[in-house]
């Protein structure tokens, strides 16, 4: 299974700003509504508007262990696009590109885009046969959960395979497999609630949340390895330093990872240090060809220059 940093399943992105600006057009989660609960009277309060729609925007693109850092941040207006208030309802629109900046100055990681999940779940007693009542239900848990969690359920999406199997009365075995960023494992609980469907409905939305912050876009520096420069030789693979030095936003930053990684000629895309001003990767290469690079990153917009220690920078 193939690993890509920050990974979603969109097509090939070629041009970068108008990437930008469609994403963050086309992206649900930075829209909250909030229910009325009284009639509006006069121009609506954005502070305390503010105030109850960030803990909704936080659960959706902050991953569960940052989520205590996110709710200490400062409430800034800046942050919102607009307001549209109505009778029963009033929509909170976030501008996405000043929220992803205020969580990367603050070094909390952010969920740039939603991941998006072709989940297929499974469920058999300890005889092997399946238990389609029960899989019907944690679908149903599953569908109900995803919209406020910022995870898309989608046949186009990355598949995530969840498959349960008691293997007695008491102990009920997990396998997860598929090909999102979500490392596969088996994992075995011990049961004895009379009602298992809790249980399991709380497993699944564990594996979820799991699944969803494998594609945070993590601000800090993730690792001081290749600060000697140079090519590095991965065990599995040939792969090189990439330094892209150019002002530009998180969701630009975002956008050309996506293109770098979705291409065939790259197996992994990994962070070693990001900044506005300047990022550092480590791509580990399908083979030891790097003579498209200059081609790649002139499409773009962008100069290659292949530095005397070996590792390249786009600029």
């Amino acid at each position: 299974m193939r690993n890509i940093l920050p990974a979603v399943y969109f097509a090939v992105v070629l041009l970068l700003l108008p990437f930008v600006a469609w994403s963050q057009e086309s992206d649900t989660r930075l829209k909250v509504t909030l229910i009325n609960e009284e009639a509006q009277q006069g121009s609506p309060d954005t502070s305390l508007l503010l105030k109850e729609a960030l803990p909704v925007l936080w659960d959706r693109i902050v991953p569960k262990g940052q989520r205590h850092s996110a709710e200490a941040l400062r409430a800034d207006s800046r942050m919102v696009a607009r307001i549209v208030p109505g009778r029963e309802e009033t929509v909170v629109e976030f501008h996405g590109e000043r929220v992803f900046e205020m969580l990367r100055k603050a070094q909390i990681g952010a969920i740039v885009t939603p991941p998006r999940f072709h989940l297929l779940i499974s469920v058999r007693n300890n005889a092997g046969q399946e238990m389609v009542q029960t899989g019907i239900l944690l679908e149903e848990e599953a569908a109900r959960l995803a919209p406020g969690h910022g995870i898309e359920l989608t046949d186009n999406g990355a598949g995530l395979v969840l498959a349960w199997r008691w293997l007695d009365s008491l102990h009920a075995e997990l396998t997860v497999r598929g090909q999102s960023r979500l490392s596969e494992f088996i994992e075995t609980r011990e049961i004895t609630d009379a009602d298992s469907l809790p249980v399991l409905q709380s497993w699944l939305q564990e594996v979820l949340f799991k699944a969803r912050d494998a594609y945070a876009y993590d601000t800090a520096v993730f690792s001081n390895a290749a600060t000697e420069g140079g090519p590095i030789q991965a065990s599995d693979g040939f792969a090189i330093e990439l330094a892209v030095q150019r002002s530009s936003s998180l969701l630009e930053q975002v956008a050309l990872e996506e293109s770098l990684a979705h291409d065939p000629r790259v197996r992994q895309v990994l962070q070693l240090s990001l900044s506005r001003d300047a990022q550092r990767y480590k791509v580990q290469l399908e083979g030891g060809d790097t003579s498209w690079l200059g081609e790649w990153f002139a499409r773009r917009g962008f100069r290659m220059e292949r530095l005397a220690d070996g590792s390249w920078v786009a600029h």
